[in-house]
């Protein structure tokens, strides 16, 4: 193991707390929580795999991330290694406004307060986005999981450390390759299957630019995204939500986003219409979005249990 970098991220920033939101996910796929720290495989430009171990300080207010490469294969360099989990683990989070406007919403505050500091995780490309983001739809978060947590297994981009098996996700080339056939066990429609080939296909041969939203705005980004065939708004939404932190939109037909806004916003129980999420946060204006996102986050805490994490 060697030390890779030390980040300094904008306070405040509570790095125990990502941990703890991590640790509810009941399969984790590329996020993985053991001995205290975060753990991801990041992949170089050059193809080559890094095993990155990073370990906070617990002070919110001053927060510290030591990273490290633990293992690698291939051909991997430090700055490309340093700019992916910089991005993967935002270290400028702004949320002072929001969190100021949140403080005079009583039932929003309530949802907020015990949240602040919590960092937003961001994947590691916009493809790694939308492929997990075409999976969950129309299935539970579980099993949505679970279906993620198989892929990256049959793929294989794996590397290990200590008796573990860490893995990276799924190059456009390689899902490209499969057949719907290969895909079945993610227990997804085929239309759902074939949609992931099919954009595979198209970004492996150029055709496609995903990795170009990064240079265009927010709206601009999100026309594109709706533009392609298969890609609804809640879609295009949470993708450019994972890949580049953007709260412009309220994924409002989302299943869980309907249930939270109703238990925390409104005091009732049960799945409210779409249309009933997009008017209660429209009254936080700008901040519609974080909002969204914050009920979100306070629903798979209060809903998902911890898991057990290792050494």
């Amino acid at each position: 193991m060697r030390h890779l970098t030390t980040l300094h991220p904008k306070p405040p920033y509570n790095f125990g707390l990502l941990l703890d939101f991590l640790t509810r996910f009941a399969h984790p796929t590329l996020n993985i929580v053991r001995a205290s720290a975060y753990w991801r495989v990041v992949q170089s430009p050059a193809g080559g795999l890094a095993l990155l171990r990073v370990a906070g300080s617990s002070a919110v207010d001053n927060p510290q991330l030591d990273v490290n490469v633990v293992t690698s294969s291939g051909d991997v360099d430090d700055q490309s290694l340093v700019e992916t989990i910089k991005h993967i683990l935002p270290l400028q989070h702004d949320r002072s406004a929001f969190y100021a406007c949140a403080a005079n919403e009583s039932d929003l505050w309530m949802v907020v307060e015990p949240l602040i500091g919590l960092p937003e995780l961001r994947s590691s490309s916009v493809f790694e986005a939308l492929i997990e983001t075409i999976i969950e739809q129309q299935i539970s978060w579980v099993t949505a999981q679970k279906a993620q947590r198989w892929l990256v297994e049959w793929v294989g981009n794996m590397l290990e450390y200590d008796e573990h098996i860490y893995y990276a996700f799924p190059t456009a080339e390689q899902i490209a390759a499969a057949t719907v056939d290969d895909l079945k066990p993610l227990k997804i429609t085929f239309k759902r299957m074939a949609l992931m080939i099919d954009l595979a296909s198209q970004v492996a041969s150029g055709q496609l630019d995903l990795e170009g939203l990064r240079e265009v705005s927010p709206a601009e980004a999100y026309k594109r995204l709706m533009a392609i065939k298969g890609i609804g708004h809640w879609t295009a939404a949470v993708t450019l939500e994972r890949a580049f932190g953007y709260s412009d939109w309220v994924a409002h037909n989302d299943v869980v986003l309907q249930a939270a806004t109703n238990r925390y916003l409104l005091g009732g129980s049960g799945r409210i219409p779409p249309e009933l999420v997009t008017a209660t946060f429209a009254r936080y204006g700008d901040h519609a979005g974080l909002a969204a996102r914050y009920t979100m986050f306070r629903w798979v805490f209060e809903q998902y249990p911890q898991r057990i994490t290792g050494s």
